[in-house]
């Protein structure tokens, strides 16, 4: 079989870094992640890291037509308390919602009644949750086209997985066949770890510190 040989990335400058998978130093792998991860979100400034808009349209466009498994290869190495850490785990929302909107939905809606929710959030600002719009504002984070405070978005973020883990406690069941299924989904209680981690994210962006 014909061994895939790494390729420049399209989006980021060569002399910066040299490949957008692939690489064998990590610390080109992980200026990578970073890089690609602060196109996509604006700074707690309200601006972004990149000006320049023909540097997001490379990026997306890279994504469209490579899919965004590259880029999650890289954030997934990334740890949780860093920008591409935090894309890494919205990323995983996103596809287990896409992949079971129905369950999902479901799911969400039998935890707002749910008697354990109380546990874990408070219950009227659950009630005050906009799923579908959360869903809309989390494509737009992975597209680079959210315009509000990211902080914000990720503490709804933690209180919808809040909201479906009063459901039912376990996110993924072990399934080798699943692309989904790794080491954040198959944790114990993994949508309350996750929740956890988002909320001190939403902190450490606010102080500046989320890179």
């Amino acid at each position: 079989m014909e061994t895939r040989k790494p390729r420049r990335p399209a989006i980021i400058e060569p002399e910066t870094l040299e490949y957008l998978e692939g690489e064998e130093d990590p610390a080109l792998s992980s200026e990578s992640a970073h890089t690609s991860a602060r196109i996509l979100v604006k700074s707690p400034n309200g601006e972004w890291s990149d000006p320049e808009p023909e540097t997001k349209e490379r990026l997306l466009a890279f994504m469209q037509g490579n899919g965004v498994d590259e880029l999650a290869e890289l954030w997934s190495r990334s740890p949780v308390n860093t920008l591409p850490g935090v894309l890494w785990r919205l990323l995983l929302i996103d596809q287990w919602v896409k992949r079971y909107p129905e369950g999902v939905n479901t799911r969400f809606k039998q935890g707002l009644n749910s008697p354990q929710l109380s546990e874990y959030l408070d219950i009227d600002g659950a009630h005050s949750l906009d799923f579908p719009a959360w869903k809309k504002q989390l494509e737009q984070i992975l597209s680079g086209s959210f315009d509000d405070n990211f902080a914000d978005f990720l503490d709804r973020s933690q209180a919808v997985l809040r909201v479906l883990a009063a459901s039912e406690s376990v996110w993924m069941k072990k399934d080798s066949t699943n692309p989904l299924a790794n080491e954040v989904t198959l944790r114990d209680n993994a949508l309350l770890v996750t929740a956890d981690e988002l909320l001190d994210a939403a902190a450490m962006y606010r102080e500046g510190r989320l890179d």
